[in-house]
């Protein structure tokens, strides 16, 4: 078993943080999972994802409001997290001068571990957002931006890549900070991808947009990216085609729009159409017969489920539906 702990503090008193961590619902800072059951002494909660399906459940240990929650819980939205024991979560609410500390703790074996000390200070940055207006009027949307420029992650913009996803791109999400656009390449199987952390994904995708086996986009404002995404020949995003249960046949001479990811005050200025534009360019200039793209079909869901890009700017861009999957859209344009 291996213990480690994350903190953050936090502008607002004990009794806000601690109702963010009890509070029934939904909570969009906790990989927007849904609360079932009550925080009371031997208590029994379960967390439900956005798709009704079971991914946590937990028995309270103890719980002392506001200032202490223990936790058993195992995770079981992976087949090889829901066979490992189950793991003590520890969440310590302190009062400051300021405000609070609030500190997750964890004694888990060596998978879940490792998870958690990937995970952690997401969770916590998620934390700050839900509860802090300072943190949230950070995000505010720009009123005006400037000229938009994109750009090749060609090897030399590589560490614009790394600065962007470290800093900016899923600021106002951070449960998704470990991604770093991997999923649209994963070769391994579901169990072993749920292992891997935020550094492994950084490594792996910096070296293969040094070498040339990914092609992304980044957009510039200010001198700064604001902008990715994640484009390519359809049948070497092994992540889509997993995904969508993709033909190769059906692919030759196809391209893909896989991912796009904006920093939230740069949303509603073009940045992702003008990203969009730029990779069918570049899928035609490569002699791409067609381009297609993977919208959900629950448009209105939140920015991060558009994740893909969203219906209405590929159907402005000329895209029609070409095949439908029980969560998503298939559109294709003709090049």
């Amino acid at each position: 078993m291996k213990s480690g702990s994350r903190h953050i503090d936090l502008a607002v008193p004990p009794e806000d943080a601690w109702a963010a961590i009890v509070a029934p619902g939904q909570r969009e800072w906790y990989y927007r999972l849904t609360l079932e059951g009550d925080f009371t002494p031997g208590g029994h909660v379960r967390w439900i994802d956005i798709h009704g399906d079971l991914a946590e459940e937990s028995d309270v240990v103890e719980i002392d409001p506001p200032l202490r929650l223990a936790l058993r819980t195992r995770f079981v939205w992976a087949p090889n997290f829901a066979a490992q024991d189950p793991h003590r979560i520890d969440w310590i609410v302190a009062p400051t001068d300021s405000g609070c500390r609030v500190t997750m703790s964890w004694r888990a074996g060596d998978l879940i571990a490792g998870l958690l000390d990937s995970e952690g200070d997401g969770q916590l940055r998620g934390l700050r957002l839900a509860v802090d207006p300072t943190a949230q009027a950070e995000l505010a949307r720009l009123d005006a931006i400037g000229e938009i420029e994109v750009r090749d992650v060609a090897p030399e913009r590589v560490g614009d890549y790394q600065l962007f996803f470290d800093r900016d791109a899923f600021r106002d999400f951070p449960a998704w900070q470990s991604c770093y656009c991997m999923e649209t390449h994963r070769t391994d199987k579901d169990e072993e991808w749920a292992a891997r952390t935020a550094g492994d994904n950084r490594r792996d995708m910096s070296a293969m947009l040094a070498d040339g086996r990914v092609t992304g986009l980044l957009a510039y404002a200010g001198g700064r990216p604001v902008g990715w995404c994640n484009y390519g020949e359809t049948t070497h995003l092994s992540g889509v085609m997993h995904r969508y249960g993709l033909e190769v046949s059906d692919h030759d001479g196809v391209g893909s729009v896989a991912c796009f990811v904006i920093a939230s005050p740069y949303r509603g200025h073009g940045v992702a159409t003008r990203l969009l534009e730029a990779a069918m360019d570049r899928l035609r200039r490569r002699g791409m017969r067609a381009v297609e793209a993977y919208p959900s079909r629950a448009a209105g869901d939140s920015a991060h489920s558009n994740y893909r890009g969203p219906l209405a700017m590929f159907l402005r861009a000329g895209f029609e539906p070409y095949r439908e999957t029980d969560r998503y859209l298939v559109v294709r344009k003709e090049l």
